[in-house]
């Protein structure tokens, strides 16, 4: 993705053209996806937020900074998003558990899950879902989008020695959840906090 390519729809979608949207969607959307699917563990909410991230997007576009690039501009909007859903959990899961009350809902599967499949083993996945959310979203910036940790520290608003130090942490627990022959109880313990 060009960021000069994405200024020019930029300009037309802050005009109101439509189409501009979608361009800029199409372009973004996979990465986006897959960035909000591995920070939730809840796939149930993956477009609910991806959802809200695009309408923020729509509110701040005449804020972006164009010397700034766009993808990473985004991605703060996405780190906002997913701390306001994790802020507010225990009222989604009140009203989820209302809902479910009221009618059952077929499972629908998401557009990541095919993308995550692709991406990587379904047991690296899980390693990295088994992390804590402080550790497993340094992981993602690092490692799918190969930002480096001055970066990261900008969009966590954290130390750039806070943002390294969690990624060799993070990568320990995923050394340690694969070097095991454990059964998945003990791989728990391996990812969990307290190790």
């Amino acid at each position: 993705m060009n960021d000069q390519m994405v200024d020019i729809w930029l300009d037309r979608l802050m005009d109101g053209d439509q189409e501009a949207f979608e361009v800029v969607y199409s372009l973004t959307r996979t990465k986006i996806y897959g960035t909000v699917a591995a920070m939730v563990s809840n796939k149930e909410d993956v477009h609910d937020i991806v959802n809200e991230i695009y309408y923020q997007l729509w509110r701040a576009l005449p804020s972006y900074d164009r010397k700034r690039p766009f993808l990473f501009w985004l991605n703060g909007i996405v780190i906002r998003q997913v701390k306001n859903w994790r802020r507010q959990i225990w009222r989604r899961f009140r009203l989820l558990e209302r809902k479910n009350r009221l009618r059952e809902e077929p499972h629908v599967e998401m557009l990541d899950e095919p993308l995550l499949k692709t991406e990587s083993s379904q047991e690296m996945q899980r390693a990295i879902m088994a992390l804590p959310f402080k550790l497993r979203i340094v992981i993602v910036y690092r490692y799918y989008y190969e930002y480096s940790y001055d970066q990261i520290a900008e969009l966590l608003q954290i130390p750039p020695g806070t943002a390294k130090s969690r990624s060799h942490l993070a990568l320990k627990r995923i050394r340690a959840w694969f070097d095991t022959d454990m059964d998945g109880e003990e791989h728990k313990q391996c990812l969990s906090p307290k190790s």
